[in-house]
């Protein structure tokens, strides 16, 4: 093939520049039928999420029918137990517990880590990266995005049966001075207390008519959720009942304590309010910065969209914000726990 003079553009020499450049930026780029494939499986996998809720929904409308007087959540279900004997690395992989009532469905939960992982592809892809890497750090995302929710359900649920202890235990006190046995107060706490701690009383119920002790079963509820108070609760309960004596005044000295440790919490909350606010701000003066200089002049944002250059820049900037606004949240819950 003869070389091109570039005193006389032909044609043909140029569309030969023209496709030799092509190859060029299609053996940096990566191939849009690879990024089509991955957000076709992201809709069918999110299609298929849905489908498992709908049809889940479907199962739980027919046992209140069949069963009116039980609730689905007050049962103990061996299935899902057993399900997670056998899938208790994934379980831990993304941070999920089947013992503890979630605000999302699971489904959604997996539906939002498709996007990300999907999302990240696409965002890779854009910057001229393999598929390797693009791979490697969606799979990341999705991870991530699925621990972050999974665990902040947790900790809210954790949340609030800390707060609704001191109550609890201010029942249980009434019930046992009153004359009746502690497995009646659970049952009452199962009955009158609002959620999640009705439904974590009713498994202690259902435990309890099995034949497990008392202690046992509240202590089931420390391990399920990770409350440390329900552990003092269930020694308290152990130690009384095999002791014997006023069980009733212990209870009232582990609410009052209980209580103060709620208030302690909250103020503590509060005192680190100023931090949280800052993270916040922090987290969002970028955006209101680039927002500034885009109206300002538009030419000065534009290279971090448009030059190779600016799109990586542009990645680590955002990579460095979220980084930094979830260090400083988890220095603060880690600093305001009890």
């Amino acid at each position: 093939m003869q070389p091109c003079n570039p005193e006389i553009q032909k044609p043909s020499c140029l569309l030969r520049a023209g496709w030799s450049l092509g190859r060029g930026d299609e053996a940096n780029m990566m191939p849009e039928s690879v990024i089509v494939t991955v957000l076709a499986l992201a809709m069918c996998a999110a299609a298929t999420a849905l489908w498992l809720d709908a049809r889940e929904r479907r199962i739980d409308r027919r046992l209140a029918v069949a069963l009116p007087a039980s609730h689905p959540a007050n049962l103990l279900s061996i299935r899902r137990t057993e399900t997670g004997s056998q899938t208790l690395f994934l379980h831990r992989l993304v941070n999920y517990s089947p013992e503890i009532p979630n605000i999302w469905h699971p489904a959604y939960v997996l539906v939002a880590g498709a996007f990300a992982g999907a999302a990240t592809l696409y965002a890779i892809s854009q910057l001229g990266y393999s598929i390797l890497y693009g791979g490697i750090a969606a799979a990341i995302a999705a991870i991530s995005v699925m621990r972050g929710l999974f665990g902040w359900q947790q900790r809210r649920v954790a949340l609030q049966l800390f707060r609704q202890l001191p109550d609890a235990i201010q029942l249980v006190t009434s019930t046992v001075r009153s004359g009746l046995p502690v497995h009646e107060a659970f049952r009452a706490l199962a009955r009158e207390m609002p959620q999640p701690t009705a439904g974590q009383f009713a498994i202690v119920c259902n435990e309890v008519n099995l034949g497990r002790p008392p202690a046992e079963a509240v202590e089931g509820v420390y391990r399920r959720t990770q409350v440390a108070e329900y552990a003092m609760f269930a020694v308290t309960l152990a130690v009384q009942l095999k002791s014997g004596g006023s069980l009733a005044e212990t209870l009232q000295n582990l609410g009052d304590t209980v209580r103060q440790r709620v208030a302690l919490a909250a103020r503590a909350k509060a005192l680190a309010g100023e931090v949280i606010f800052s993270s916040r701000a922090l987290t969002i003066s970028p955006l209101i910065g680039g927002g500034v200089l885009y109206a300002s002049n538009p030419q000065t944002v534009d290279l971090l969209f448009t030059d190779p250059v600016g799109n990586k820049l542009l990645a680590y900037a955002v990579a460095s914000v979220l980084v930094g606004a979830l260090v400083i949240s988890w220095m603060v819950r880690r600093e305001t726990q009890l």
